[in-house]
């Protein structure tokens, strides 16, 4: 019998971009997010419960009796079978300040604040193929929200004394570092981390319990009843790889473009504003961002290098004869049709790989620096020299701003790996091209056939240090 009410009003803090799309597109952009009645942007009920059910479900594919009470909790349907959920996720709305949920029509929404939500950033991205060019019709935009903003939902399950321990790990998986929002998880978008818990068990064969809950008002912006939950650290590691990168520019200088420039220049690194709650209103930051979906690039073209040559992939044994032969040779050999990419990296639908498209197992997140970081105020100026006559092409002349470390000296990085069913082969090669990175062979970012980009530093797998592989696979294996 269901005598028990578990409730939550969670707290969630955008802790890099947030990209929850409607579906739709402008003239501008390719991909708008999700907004509410009054044009600020949410993540609905629907996108919340999916993520949270496929965290538990995914990992109990072996667990069947598990897997059975969790499927008696969140509710299934195969065919004239099936139950209904006990759980119940609300939509998450945005905070307008640190009281104060966007519900309501009048609910007073700073002007100044409205104008910035309604003009979100955009991001540019392009997918480069084999030869490090990018592919053609392959260039998109999206908005994104910007970092550090709130969101509020709540979160009910029925149930009874029994459930104590499932309420516990619903909550422990909300704050687990696998729980990621919207699109572009594996692109440095999407990670939450929770602000606040307020919550309370109702027992309802308790009279006063009973009555505080059948009082209890649905309103986000009214927490009466409910108290603030103590949130623990937990130990996620037994599914994750955990690698952290300590990176020095070896020329000072890098650039990780915007793609256009300014009043001063033709090019610029990536600023993005950050937003931050302070005396009941949102303020705003520009920071520099050094976007994960660079670094994946770069890491993803090196681990198929690397994987390539444990399996002796080499240029002499393609087929010289059939250039149609040579050139499938090559695509598998490389981008996502290579196998350590694939596994690693993911696959979209358009893929046309036999496994089909199934997302990545690399998580990399967006790094932001303030300006008492790092600072974009040294201008390189370059131009064409005309080969002839050895003097500048009229018209060449480019002018690029790049990025130095002032309030740090290291860039800090850190990557999880769901390590599941991930072969050996594969993790080796993707560690050889993150030992690449701290030895100053694989640059990053813009510029670097100019000197830019190259780092050097330290790599450690689970806090363990790394600095060369003493693994030896059998390559015929």
């Amino acid at each position: 019998m269901n005598t028990h009410r578990y409730i939550a009003r969670i707290v969630l803090e955008a802790d890099t971009p947030l990209f929850v799309g409607s579906g739709d597109s402008s003239l501008l952009k390719d991909a708008l997010v999700q907004r509410g009645f009054n044009g600020l942007p949410m993540i609905p009920g629907t996108a919340l419960t999916g993520v949270l059910r496929h965290s538990i479900l995914d990992v109990l594919d072996e667990k069947l009796e598990e897997k059975s009470k969790w499927e008696q909790i969140f509710g299934y349907q195969e065919r004239n079978k099936g139950v209904g959920s006990r759980l119940r996720i609300s939509s998450a709305y945005m905070m307008v300040n640190e009281n104060q949920v966007a519900e309501g029509l009048h609910i007073a929404i700073d002007e100044k604040v409205k104008v910035k939500y309604d003009n979100l950033p955009s991001r540019q991205h392009v997918r480069i193929d084999h030869k490090g060019v990018a592919e053609k019709g392959k260039l998109f935009d999206n908005d994104v929200v910007y970092k550090g903003t709130l969101f509020k939902f709540e979160i009910e399950l029925i149930g009874d004394k029994t459930d104590e321990n499932n309420w516990q790990e619903i909550i422990n998986k909300i704050h687990g570092p696998l729980f990621r929002l919207g699109q572009g998880t594996r692109n440095g978008y999407g990670k939450l981390k929770i602000n606040s818990i307020k919550s309370k068990i109702f027992d309802l064969t308790n009279d006063a319990d009973f009555n505080d809950y059948t009082d209890f008002d649905a309103s986000l912006n009214n927490d009466t009843y409910l108290g603030d939950l103590k949130i623990n650290d937990l130990d996620q590691s037994e599914n994750l790889l955990n690698y952290k990168l300590e990176l020095t520019p070896d020329s000072d200088f890098f650039i990780f473009s915007e793609g256009y420039g300014d009043t001063d220049v033709d090019n610029k690194p990536l600023e993005e504003e950050v937003a931050f709650y302070n005396n009941r209103t949102i303020e705003f930051d520009h920071q520099t961002v050094i976007p994960a979906s660079s670094i994946k690039g770069a890491l993803a073209h090196r681990t198929a290098f690397h994987f390539n040559k444990l399996k002796e992939h080499w240029a002499d044994n393609l087929n010289t004869k059939d250039d149609k032969a040579r050139e499938t040779q090559i695509k598998l050999w490389t981008g996502i049709f290579n196998d350590a990419v694939f596994e690693l990296f993911g696959a979209e639908g358009g893929a046309k790989r036999e496994e089909g498209a199934h997302r990545g197992k690399v998580i990399i997140d967006d790094l932001y620096y303030s300006d008492k970081e790092l600072k974009n105020n040294k201008i390189f100026n370059h131009v064409a020299i005309d080969r002839f006559t050895g003097g500048a092409m009229e018209g060449a002349l480019f002018s690029e701003k790049v990025s130095q470390l002032v309030g740090v000296h290291k860039i800090k990085l850190e990557i999880v790996i769901e390590k599941s069913s991930t072969s050996q082969y594969v993790i080796e090669a993707f560690e050889n091209a993150l030992l690449d990175i701290t030895k100053g062979l694989l640059p990053l970012g813009g510029m670097t056939t100019k000197g830019m980009g190259i780092f050097t530093g330290t790599l450690k797998k689970n806090e363990e240090a790394i600095t060369q592989h003493h693994l030896k696979i059998d390559s015929h294996e």
